[in-house]
């Protein structure tokens, strides 16, 4: 049995053949059995800002008619800079006096009102559509 040189050539070249189909197959199991990799979802953080806010004070809560009264507070959520105004509640509505001041590096300001209806008096500070709690006055 004597085989040709190129017999057994053609043997050589269609068992390698075979040898990289296999070979070629494996791996298109393995890419196919392994997991595909997705992009992972990132966290994406909206700045949520607290709603503004202002708190007030009224110094002394008891005058007489004419007397000064100093209304101090804080603001929280409003620019330094800013305008803020003395409201004062008549007839059931809101109304702006001609008190203004502008809100101090550390977010305070302060305000002075020389109060003449007697009673008690309804006041609140106002910047934008932000109010304070109302504070009260007697004035006598």
């Amino acid at each position: 049995m004597s085989m040709s040189l190129g017999s057994r050539t053609a043997r050589a070249v269609a068992a390698g053949a075979v040898s990289v189909a296999l070979l070629s197959a494996g791996s298109a199991g393995a890419f196919a059995a392994s997991p595909t990799l997705s992009p992972k979802p990132t966290m994406t953080h909206s700045a949520t800002s607290k709603p503004a806010s202002i708190t007030v004070k009224a110094h002394p809560t008891t005058v007489k008619a004419g007397e000064k009264v100093r209304f101090t507070g804080h603001t929280m959520g409003i620019r330094t800079g800013a305008s803020v105004v003395l409201q004062q509640e008549k007839n059931g509505a809101w109304h702006n006096l001609h008190v203004r001041a502008a809100v101090k590096k550390a977010n305070a300001f302060s305000l002075t009102d020389r109060p003449t209806a007697k009673g008690t008096q309804h006041f609140r500070v106002s910047h934008g559509s932000t109010h304070s709690p109302t504070v009260n006055v007697t004035v006598q």
